[in-house]
C-alpha cells in the first residue's frame, strides 16, 4: 500500500492559544500546523531516530500564515497537510485549515531545507533515504512570503529564548517567533484586532538563554514589520497584517 501524500487531523482551538478577543493567535495556528507536520512525518517513519541515523534534519527557512476568518475559542478545525518534493533544495509544505463546515478559512505555507547535522550545510542532493519520500511533485497552493522594509524603524525592546519557549534542539522554537513579533507591537494595535496574516523569515537560530533586540516599523495602516537582531546579526524578520 502506498504511503499517504497528505495527512489530516482535527484540532480544537484551546483558550490558552487565543488572544484577549478569543481569537486564535498566529503562534497558536503555527503550533497546530507544526504538530500535524510532525505527526505526518512520524507516520512516514521520519522520526528523531531516522534523522539521527541519516545525519540530516529539516530546518524551517520561511513561512506565511493567512486567515480569511480568524478562528475562535472552542472551534474544531480540520487541518490537511501537503508536502512537496524538493525544488532547488527547498521543500514546500502547505497546510490547509478548514472550519467545521469544511470551508477553508486559513492556509500555512512553509519552506524547509535539508541540512547535514555534521557540517551544518544545506544538502542539495539528499541522502538516499530521503530520495523516495512520498511527497507530491507539485502542491497547488502558495502564499506570498515577501517582507518589505519600512522607511524607518524604532526600538521595540528585547526578547530572550527562555526555557518555556525553546524546543528539543535547545533553540527558540520557530512558532514562538510569531509570539515575539506580536508582543513587539503596541498593545493598542491588538486590543480590538487580531492578526490575520503573518510572514516570517528565519535568518539564524537563537540558542536557549540568549537575548536579542527588537525593532518595528509600520508598513501601512494595517501592516507592521518586526525584526530581531543578536550580536549584529539578523535573527528573524516578520510582516504582520491586522484585521
Amino acid at each position: 500500500m502506498p504511503e499517504p501524500k497528505t495527512f489530516t487531523e482535527t484540532f480544537r482551538v484551546f483558550d490558552f492559544e487565543c488572544d484577549i478577543n478569543r481569537k486564535l493567535l498566529p503562534g497558536g495556528a503555527l503550533r497546530i500546523s507544526q504538530q500535524i507536520s510532525t505527526d505526518h512525518c512520524d507516520c512516514l517513519g521520519l522520526t528523531a531516530d531516522f534523522y539521527r541515523a541519516n545525519h540530516a534534519v529539516f530546518l524551517l527557512a520561511k513561512l506565511a500564515c493567512e486567515f480569511t476568518r480568524v478562528p475562535l475559542i472552542g472551534e474544531t478545525l480540520t487541518l490537511v497537510t501537503l508536502p512537496e518534493t524538493a525544488k532547488r533544495a527547498v521543500y514546500k509544505r502547505v497546510t490547509r485549515i478548514l472550519d467545521e463546515a469544511g470551508r477553508e478559512i486559513g492556509l500555512v505555507d512553509s519552506r524547509w531545507v535539508l541540512v547535514d547535522t555534521d557540517t551544518h550545510r544545506i544538502l542539495r542532493r539528499p541522502p538516499e533515504a530521503f530520495a523516495a519520500l512520498p511527497f507530491d511533485e507539485e502542491v497547488p497552493f502558495a502564499l506570498n512570503m515577501e517582507i518589505p522594509k519600512p522607511e524607518s524603524t524604532e526600538p521595540a525592546g528585547t526578547a530572550r529564548a527562555d526555557y518555556t519557549l525553546c524546543d528539543t534542539n535547545r533553540h527558540l522554537n520557530n512558532t514562538h517567533y510569531a509570539d515575539v513579533a506580536c508582543n513587539a507591537l503596541p498593545l493598542e494595535e491588538l486590543e480590538h484586532r487580531a492578526v490575520r496574516r503573518i510572514a516570517l523569515n528565519y535568518h539564524s537560530e537563537v540558542p536557549a538563554g540568549e537575548s536579542f533586540e527588537l525593532e518595528r516599523g509600520r508598513l501601512d495602516e494595517n501592516t507592521w514589520y518586526v525584526a530581531g537582531q543578536r550580536g549584529g546579526k539578523r535573527c528573524f524578520e516578520a510582516k504582520l497584517t491586522l484585521e
